[in-house]
């Protein structure tokens, strides 16, 4: 079964900027990952006109953007473990479904906060993880996507269970140095890891 991750918020938080900066972050880790967001509003209209008199008639899509570029859309919203089954029908080699949107409980969950709220709506059992939307479109806004390595780091420890490549410890002056994010990935994870299943 894919391994599956939400990304919650209220509108506007930046989760499909989160998203998009981990698909390529865990990309170049070699993890296949796969993209769904349910669609309940005029949004929708933007990607197929039928989605948008669908819509209009008080239905609902979902959007699946696969690792392999395909994109599906279903006429209506399925709950995450039905999709978790349709994407490894489609795509068996993906490694990870981020779903944005979809509120189904019992599925770990990166939560995002806009600024100046505290609220947390993600049942603690869920919560992954809890980040402010102002450091994320911050990091998009600087360095582009896939600039979210501590995010990233997590997801891949917590949800995709990698183990370390090699053990690393490097030392300036008699002095150890701890090596993290791009520094760590670079020595630690090669380039063209290949990854068999």
């Amino acid at each position: 079964m894919t391994n599956v991750l939400r990304i919650v918020g209220p509108p506007g938080s930046g989760k499909t900027i989160l998203i998009v900066s981990l698909v390529e972050a865990l990309r170049s880790r070699n993890y296949r990952v796969a993209t769904a967001v349910k669609r309940e509003s005029i949004e929708s209209s933007l990607l197929d006109p039928d989605v948008s008199r669908q819509l209009d008639a008080g239905a609902a899509a979902t959007v699946i953007a696969l690792s392999n570029g395909g994109r599906v859309t279903l006429e209506r919203v399925m709950p995450l473990p039905g999709l978790a089954s349709v994407v490894a029908s489609i795509d068996p080699s993906v490694d990870l479904l981020l779903a944005e949107g979809f509120d189904d409980p019992g599925y770990p969950a990166i939560e995002l906060l806009a600024p100046g709220d505290s609220t947390i709506t993600t049942p603690d059992a869920d919560l992954l993880a809890i980040v402010a939307s102002s450091e994320i479109l911050g990091a998009f806004e600087t360095f582009g996507p896939g600039e979210t390595n501590g995010v990233a780091e997590l997801v891949e420890r917590e949800i995709l269970a990698a183990e370390d490549d090699v053990t690393i410890q490097l030392t300036i002056n008699d002095q150890p140095i701890e090596t993290i994010g791009f520094v760590r990935d670079m020595i630690a994870r090669p380039r063209h890891r290949h990854r068999w299943r």
